[in-house]
């Protein structure tokens, strides 16, 4: 496998791990008066603008280019973290709203554009190694920031913690500007077949008749990507994986407390996993080196998801703190490999369904699954902690196992 090289595009990603606050993102907003009722209602808002602005983001994305989305989401990623410091000094619920609209604008212009971007730069053999070397940058920046958290906040306070981000923010979007142009051979191709249709459609219509027409069929186009049922388990496969990073971000304390683990080791087990986290890119390498092809692919997706949705089912039955303490090491890991490879099987699927030309709109509907489930979770969190959390991974895990069997079959 070729070594990638460091790229603005990298830089780009380590820049947004760089978030000082998040160890303590909770405490942002209930030290402002915020409650954690109103702290869950507000990522549901969150999420309700990603599921609102997917499709109109990712036909402008479309549109504008994958560079210049990227560019105008990091811009508004700066718009909501100043908000946030905002909100934060002055104590105002109103801006801590405004903020999660802006933020989830910001999400909305991410949402598929990067692994649009990346597929047309780097096509089907180089995507998947691409995006697990951005991601170890991404996972980096993390790392760095949870370590430099602790320093910060006590010379500082929270004001030190989220002006220290909006630094980082300004400077990703200096880094986003010098990002590449999507000029390959994927995207020229797919310009000049939607060129060559236009001109076909020309000759039989005329004005803005062919204007509205052309635009009816795009969205047809997109649309009837459902009569395919492999769409909607690339939907349902999107949300349980949405699904299963909400309890590891949210709820690995409750299963140190459960063992009677001292919280403090929750700063450590971060920065663990996120080290091991780290092993995706040379694991992916491998995977997507000589002949393996698409079907290889297919097959290492169902493996990965097996052994996934096991780990989760283990990590929610059993209590030996050891193997609780080792699970919680590999979880991430186990998830992250699964989850790239639906990625990359999500774009073939894009192409073989003859999308390539609206490749960030289509993303986007297959991601709305995603930000319905994520709605829907997150007003429903005080009912997940009633029935036990435990039982939500063996849940969750038994789904995994499901959706790799489905795959399996659905696949061939």
């Amino acid at each position: 496998m070729k070594k990638l090289k460091f790229d603005s595009y990298d830089g780009v990603c380590f820049l947004n791990g760089l978030v000082f606050f998040a160890p303590v993102a909770l405490l942002v907003r209930t030290q402002a008066g915020v409650s954690e009722h109103v702290f869950f209602l507000l990522q549901a808002l969150l999420s309700g603008v990603i599921f609102l602005g997917e499709i109109p983001t990712g036909f402008i994305t479309d549109k504008i280019g994958y560079r210049k989305s990227l560019i105008l989401a990091q811009v508004l990623l700066l718009g909501a973290r100043s908000l946030l410091l905002a909100a934060f000094v002055s104590r105002s619920l109103v801006l801590f709203v405004v903020e999660a609209v802006v933020e989830g604008i910001a999400a909305c212009f991410t949402s598929g554009t990067g692994s649009a971007y990346l597929y047309a730069l780097y096509g089907e053999n180089g995507y998947l190694a691409k995006t697990a070397h951005a991601g170890n940058f991404g996972t980096a920046g993390f790392i760095i920031s949870t370590v430099a958290y602790a320093g910060i906040y006590k010379i500082s306070g929270m004001e030190g913690l989220l002006i220290t981000t909006v630094v980082m923010d300004i400077i990703a979007v200096v880094c986003s500007f010098f990002l590449r142009s999507e000029s390959s051979k994927t995207i020229i191709a797919d310009r000049k077949e939607m060129r060559l249709q236009a001109d076909i459609r020309q000759q039989e219509n005329s004005g803005d008749t062919m204007q509205k027409k052309q635009e009816k069929d795009s969205i047809r186009q997109i649309l009837a990507i459902f009569k395919n049922k492999k769409a909607f388990l690339f939907v349902i496969s999107l949300a349980i994986f949405s699904i299963a990073w909400l309890l590891i971000n949210f709820f690995y304390v409750v299963k140190l407390e459960n063992c009677g683990l001292p919280v403090e080791c929750m700063s450590l087990i971060i920065l663990s996993y996120s080290a091991v986290q780290m092993l995706a890119e040379p694991i992916l390498g491998k995977l997507s080196d000589g002949k393996n092809g698409k079907s290889g692919r297919k097959k290492m997706l169902a493996v990965t998801a097996v052994t996934a949705g096991v780990a989760f089912l283990l990590f929610g039955v059993i209590k030996f703190r050891a193997a609780v303490l080792l699970l919680m090491l590999i979880l991430p890991l186990l998830l992250n490999l699964p989850e790239y490879l639906l990625m990359d099987l999500e774009n073939q699927f894009v192409d073989e369904t003859e999308c390539g030309s609206q490749r960030a709109a289509t993303l986007s509907v297959l991601n709305m699954g995603v930000n319905l489930v994520e709605i829907l979770t997150l007003s429903a969190s005080a009912f997940l902690t009633k029935i036990g959390i435990q039982w939500c991974f063996v849940f969750v895990g038994g789904f995994l196992m499901a959706i790799a069997l489905l795959f399996a079959r659905i696949q061939k």
